[in-house]
C-alpha cells in the first residue's frame, strides 16, 4: 500500500493535493519568454505554448531531467531551445513540486521529469532532442524510468505517449490513460518503470538509445528477488556468485530519491557504507556486515549480509494476539514476554551504538528485524549519523519526535523511537496516540479484559505520551459502566465535528476526504459528499447549509464524467438525492448510469451493474415507478453467467461485498424480496458458496477472506472480507434453507467480534465489523451479535480524537483526519447511529421496501 505522503504536505489536519500547499518554495519560470507565448498552471505543472497552438493527439514526448542544484540553469537552457523551435512544453511549477516528485517516497513512473515537451512529429522530436542534447551537454539528471535516453545525453529522454487527455474511466472513478497504437486503436498508455511501446509503434531513435544495463547478474552478484522498490532505488535479495551465500543489496539511483536538505539517494547510500564499515570494525554484529560497494552504469549498490527474519511490521501481524479471534491469557503472556525481550535488546543495541559515537535516528518497526534465532538486529542505517555531526534527520511518521523534544541531544531520536516501538508492539496506533495520548488508556483496558500488559512495557510505551489525568473523553471504565449513554455522546460529538468540517464553498470538496477521493471523485458515497450527508441524515442531524444543493449541482454537472456504480459513482449519489426528495435529479443520474459502458462491462456492487440495479430498486421504493423495477430486473438479467463472471469483478477475481460475488448475491436477494420471485436466490446461494470456497482457511473456526487471487491478505472487513460476506449471508439464512450457509454464519460472526483494528472506519475498519454485527442482530434477533457490536463500538474510543468542534477520527492510513464514509468520521457515525437506533437499510439495501411489498 503506497503511503499518501504527497497528500500530507499542504495541511496538517486534512489530506489535500500537493498543489494546494500554501508554501511552494521558489517558483520556476524561464528568464526570457518571447512574445506570443501563453502560460497556464495545471496541478503541479506550468504549461507554455505559442498562441493558437494545438497539440497533436499522440507523439514522441521529450522529457528533460535535472539535478536539484541546477534546476534554474537547466530550465533556462532547455526553454531557450523550446522557444526557438516553437515546441509547446510544461515544467514543474515550483520547488516543492520538484522535491516531492523526486522524493524517496515518490511514485517512480513520474520521477525525473522536470520538463515535458510535445513536438508535433518524429522529425521535430529528433531536431528538438539533438538541440537539447547539445545545449545540456554539461548537465546531468536522474534517469526517467519510463523513457529512453537520447544519444549520450544525461538529461534528455523520450517516450511515445498521449499529448492530450485521452482516458477511459475505471469503475472506481479513477482514469486509465490511453494512447493510440500503430493501428489506430486506443490502448492503455503504460506509464510504468520501463520503456514500453504500443503495438505497431517502432522507436525511430533506437539507434541512438544506449543500453542502460538491467542484467540480473553484475558486479559479482545475482539479483534474485525484489524486496522493496523505491524511487531512490530498491532493495533486493541476492547471491554472491563467488561463494553462493545470500546477500542483501541496496540500490541508489543518481540525482533522485531526494530527502530533506536535498540529499539524494546516492549520497545517503555512500554515507551508510561508511557508517557500516566503521561500526563493523568497532563492534562486529551490531550492524549488518558490509561486504561491497560498487557502481553499475548510473546506479550504486551496497552489499551486506542477509539477515533472516521479519521486520517488526511483519512480525507483529504474525504474532500479536489482538488481531486473533478469542486469544487466551497465555497467548498474551507469551507475546508480551517476547515484546519485552525485543525492547530490551533494541535498547542494548542502541546503547552500544551511542557508546561508539553514533545515533540511529530512524528507530521504527521497518528498521528492527526479529531474527529467526529469537534475537533482534538493527537494519537500514541510512539515517544513522555520528553524534557530533551536523545531519538532517530522517524518520518514520509515528516514530519521530517533535523537533522541540530533541533539543540539542540527538540521542533523543533513538529514545523516542524505542518508546514508540514499545507502543507499536502493544498495538499499532502510533499516529492516533500522537494526537490523543488517552488512546493508550482505552487500548490497555481493552487488552486487560483478557490479560495484563506488563508494567515495564507499558511505562516504556507511555513515556513520551502519558495519558492525561483528566481526559476530555470518558475513561474506559465509565464507558463500560454505561455504554449506551457514552456511545450516544460519542455519536453526537462525531456528528458535531462532521458538521463543523463542512465547507460548501471549497473548490474541490465539501467535506475532507482521503487521497482516493481526490483521485476518484469527491461526490460519491465512499469518498464524497453523498456518503457524509447519508450518515448525517441517518443520525437525525440537519445537513450543513448549502451542502445538499452543492451535491445536486455538482453531480448533475459532472454526471458525464462520473462512473455509474453505487459506491463510487452516479447510482449512490442518486440514492442520496432521492432520500432527500430530489427524485427527478436522482432519476436523471440513474438514466446516465444506465447508458454508461461500465454498467455492463463491470458486474460489481461498488462500480458496476449490480450497484446500478440496486439503486433502481431504491428509487422504485421511493416513487413506485415500475420503470425502475424493470431496469433493476433487466440489469440483473444482463449480469454475466457464473462461468464468465470473474472477468467482470474487481481486479484479479476479487472477493467480497464491494468487488466480488457477495455483492452480486446481495442484489439477487434484494430483488427476490422486492418482487417475490425466489428464482434469483438460487444463483445467489451458488455465488456465496463460491465465495466460501475461497476463504483463507476454510477449516478455521473463524473465516477470513483474501482480497483477490493475487492479494492473499486475510481480511475481516466490510469492503472485502468477513464483514461483507456476513452482510450478505445474514440475509440469505433468513430467506433460504441452506445448510452450508447456516453452518458458515457462526464462523463468519466469530471473526467480527474484535476490539482491535488499525483503523476505525466503515469499509476497512472497526465500524464495518460493528455494522455487520448490528445488521445481523437486527435481521435475526441474535442477542450475542448485539453484545458483540456493543463491544466493537466501545473500542472506537481508542480511535477518537477530541477536538473543540467535537470528536474527529483519522482517515485511511491515519495520517490525517477525514470525514468520508469509507474510512473517516461519517462511517463511524453511521455505525453508531445504527447501533443505537436500529432501522432498516443503513448501508444501501432495500429491506424496508421489500417489507412493504
Amino acid at each position: 500500500m503506497r503511503k499518501p505522503y504527497g497528500f500530507t504536505v499542504a495541511d496538517p489536519d486534512f489530506y489535500a493535493p500537493l498543489e494546494s500547499a500554501p508554501a511552494l518554495g521558489r517558483l520556476f519560470r524561464p528568464s526570457r519568454v518571447p512574445d506570443g507565448w501563453t502560460s497556464d498552471r495545471t496541478g503541479v505543472w506550468t504549461m507554455w505554448r505559442p498562441q493558437d497552438a494545438v497539440l497533436a493527439e499522440c507523439g514522441w514526448k521529450v522529457h528533460v531531467s535535472a539535478r536539484p542544484d541546477r534546476l534554474d540553469q537547466v530550465l533556462d537552457l532547455a526553454t531557450g531551445v523550446l522557444f526557438e523551435q516553437g515546441v509547446p512544453f510544461k515544467h514543474l511549477a515550483a520547488e516543492l513540486f520538484y522535491q516531492w516528485t523526486h522524493h524517496k517516497h515518490a511514485a517512480r513512473p513520474q520521477s525525473g521529469k522536470f520538463i515535458a515537451a510535445y513536438p508535433p512529429d518524429v522529425a521535430a522530436s529528433r531536431k528538438l532532442m539533438e538541440a537539447l542534447s547539445e545545449a545540456l551537454k554539461d548537465e546531468e539528471g536522474p534517469y526517467v524510468l519510463s523513457d529512453r535516453r537520447f544519444g549520450e545525453s544525461r538529461t534528455v529522454h523520450y517516450r511515445y505517449g498521449a499529448y492530450r487527455r485521452l482516458e477511459r474511466l475505471k469503475p472506481d472513478g479513477t482514469a486509465l490513460p490511453l494512447v493510440r497504437d500503430g493501428h489506430g486503436n486506443l490502448v492503455e498508455d503504460r506509464r510504468g518503470v520501463a520503456f514500453h511501446l504500443p503495438a505497431g509503434i517502432q522507436d525511430p531513435f533506437e539507434e541512438s538509445a544506449p543500453a542502460p544495463g538491467g542484467e540480473l547478474s553484475f558486479g559479482g552478484y545475482t539479483f534474485e528477488a525484489v524486496l522493496r522498490p523505491s524511487n531512490g532505488g530498491g532493495a533486493y535479495r541476492g547471491r554472491e556468485n563467488s561463494t553462493g551465500r545470500s546477500v542483501f543489496i541496496k540500490e541508489a539511483r543518481q540525482h533522485t530519491g531526494v530527502s530533506a536538505g536535498d540529499i539524494t539517494a546516492t549520497e545517503r547510500l555512500r554515507a551508510e557504507w561508511e557508517t557500516l564499515k566503521a561500526l563493523h570494525a568497532a563492534a562486529p554484529g551490531l550492524a549488518p556486515e558490509p561486504i561491497a560497494y560498487f557502481r553499475e552504469w548510473e546506479h550504486e549498490f551496497l552489499v551486506t549480509e542477509f539477515i533472516e527474519g521479519r521486520n517488526l511490521n511483519g512480525w507483529t501481524v504474525a504474532h500479536n494476539p489482538c488481531i486473533r479471534t478469542a486469544p487466551t491469557p497465555q497467548d498474551f503472556a507469551d507475546y508480551f514476554a517476547r515484546c519485552e525481550r525485543i525492547v530490551a535488546e533494541t535498547e542494548e543495541a542502541l546503547a552500544r551504538l551511542h557508546a561508539l559515537g553514533f545515533v540511529f535516528v530512524d528507530v521504527s518497526p521497518g528498521n528492527v528485524m526479529a531474527t529467526d534465532d529469537g534475537g533482534i538486529r538493527l537494519i537500514d542505517f541510512e539515517a544513522a549519523a555520528r553524534t557530533g555531526a551536523d545531519f538532517t534527520p530522517m524518520g518514520t511518521p509515528g516514530f519521530s519526535p517533535p523537533h522541540d523534544l530533541v533539543g540539542g541531544d540527538p540521542e533523543r531520536y533513538d529514545h523516542y523511537g524505542l518508546c514508540a516501538i514499545a507502543q507499536f508492539l502493544v498495538f499499532p496506533l502510533n499516529l492516533v496516540v500522537q494526537r490523543n495520548p488517552d488512546t493508550l488508556t482505552h487500548l490497555r483496558h481493552g487488552i486487560e479484559n483478557t490479560a495484563p500488559v506488563p508494567d515495564s512495557l507499558w511505562s516504556r510505551a507511555t513515556r513520551y505520551h502519558p495519558p492525561r489525568e483528566t481526559p476530555p473523553l470518558p475513561a474506559p471504565e465509565e464507558v463500560e459502566s454505561d455504554p449506551l449513554a457514552h456511545l450516544a455522546a460519542l455519536r453526537d460529538a462525531t456528528a458535531d465535528a462532521l458538521v463543523a468540517m463542512a465547507d460548501p464553498d471549497h473548490a474541490e470538496r465539501v467535506f475532507p476526504t482521503v487521497p482516493e477521493g481526490y483521485l476518484s471523485n469527491t461526490l460519491c458515497l465512499a469518498y464524497g459528499t453523498a456518503g457524509v450527508l447519508h450518515a448525517l441524515s441517518r443520525a437525525g442531524r440537519p445537513l450543513p447549509e448549502g451542502a445538499l444543493e452543492r451535491l445536486r449541482r455538482d453531480a448533475l454537472s459532472a454526471a458525464p464524467t462520473l462512473p455509474p456504480g453505487l459506491h463510487m459513482g452516479l447510482s449512490g449519489i442518486a440514492w442520496v438525492l432521492a432520500d432527500h426528495g430530489l427524485l427527478q435529479e436522482a432519476a436523471d443520474l440513474l438514466a446516465t448510469a444506465d447508458l454508461h459502458p461500465l454498467t455492463t462491462r463491470t458486474a460489481t456492487l461498488a462500480g458496476g451493474g449490480a450497484g446500478v440495479a440496486l439503486a433502481h430498486l431504491a428509487l422504485y421504493g421511493r416513487t413506485g415507478d415500475e420503470h425502475h423495477l424493470d431496469r433493476a430486473r433487466a440489469l440483473t438479467a444482463a449480469l454475466p453467467p457464473d462461468s464468465e463472471l470473474a472477468a467482470h469483478l474487481g481486479p484479479d477475481d476479487a472477493v467480497g461485498l464491494l468487488h466480488g460475488r457477495s455483492g452480486i448475491a446481495l442484489l439477487l436477494q434484494q430483488l427476490a424480496r422486492v418482487t417475490g420471485d425466489r428464482g434469483p436466490l438460487t444463483r445467489g446461494v451458488r455465488l456465496l458458496h463460491a465465495e466460501l470456497d475461497r476463504a483463507s482457511d476454510p477449516a478455521a473456526p473463524d473465516l477470513s477472506f483474501p482480497v483477490s487471487e493475487t492479494d492473499r491478505r486475510a481480511m475481516p472487513y466490510l469492503y472485502s472480507g468477513s464483514a461483507g460476506v456476513t452482510f450478505a449471508v445474514s440475509r440469505y439464512t433468513a430467506a433460504v434453507d441452506d445448510e452450508r450457509l447456516a453452518a458458515a454464519l457462526p464462523r463468519l460472526l466469530a471473526r467480527l467480534d474484535s476490539r482491535f483494528t488499525a483503523m476505525p472506519g466503515l469499509y476497512q475498519g472497526l465500524s464495518g465489523l460493528g455494522l455487520a454485527l448490528t445488521e445481523h442482530a437486527r435481521l435475526t434477533g441474535d442477542a450475542e451479535a448485539r453484545r458483540a457490536a456493543l463491544r466493537v463500538a466501545r473500542a472506537l474510543y481508542a480511535h477518537a480524537v477530541p477536538h473543540p468542534d467535537g470528536v474527529r477520527f483519522l482517515g485511511d492510513q491515519t495520517f490525517r483526519y477525514s470525514a468520508e464514509l469509507w474510512s473517516g468520521s461519517s462511517g463511524v457515525l453511521l455505525f453508531l447511529s445504527q447501533l443505537l437506533d436500529p432501522a432498516p437499510d443503513p448501508f444501501f439495501t432495500v429491506d424496508a421496501i421489500a417489507a412493504r411489498s
